[in-house]
């Protein structure tokens, strides 16, 4: 941890805004700036071109998205109307990181798309390091999650 501690500050002297495209994203912004470096350490930075697969439903669950550009359409049950255009600052995989091992959807990029990827194992290994950080992102997970919840109760509740 200490070596993690010298790298991080030898970067935030280098460059002190590194790490701003992560503070955009919603669960993301309660991190300080040593939570994003442990981030980013697992994070990969992937384009994938108009039209190209990111997974199919029930294929297994490796990775979570982080969109940086672009946009995404998923299809699956878990959206009220079928499907669901994913764009910048959102995450994509969450839901499934929490219900199964497999895919619940299927997610195809309708533009050229940046994201960021990380693991599931190497992010859950990031939290089972690093408790305090592993509390944010919880946290903010759940509240992305119940925020989606009452987005479709609303539209739910609109169409009857």
């Amino acid at each position: 941890m200490l070596k993690d501690i010298f790298a991080w500050l030898k970067e935030v002297l280098k460059k002190p805004d590194k790490y701003a495209d992560l503070k955009n994203f919603p669960v993301l912004s309660e991190l300080n700036s040593f939570e994003l470096y442990l981030l980013n350490n697992f994070l990969h930075k992937r384009t994938f071109a108009e039209g190209e697969v990111l997974y199919e439903k029930g294929h297994p669950l490796e990775v979570v998205y982080f969109i940086l550009s672009g946009k995404i359409e998923a299809n699956g049950s878990i959206y009220p109307a079928g499907h669901n255009i994913i764009g910048a600052n959102q995450v994509l995989g969450i839901i499934d990181m929490f219900n199964e091992e497999t895919r619940s959807c299927s997610a195809k990029a309708i533009t050229t798309t940046s994201v960021y990827a990380i693991s599931r194992f190497d992010l859950m290994e990031l939290i089972k390091q690093n408790p305090h950080l592993g509390i944010k992102l919880y946290t903010a997970f759940c509240k992305m999650l119940s925020n989606y919840i009452f987005k479709i109760t609303a539209k739910q509740e609109t169409a009857d």
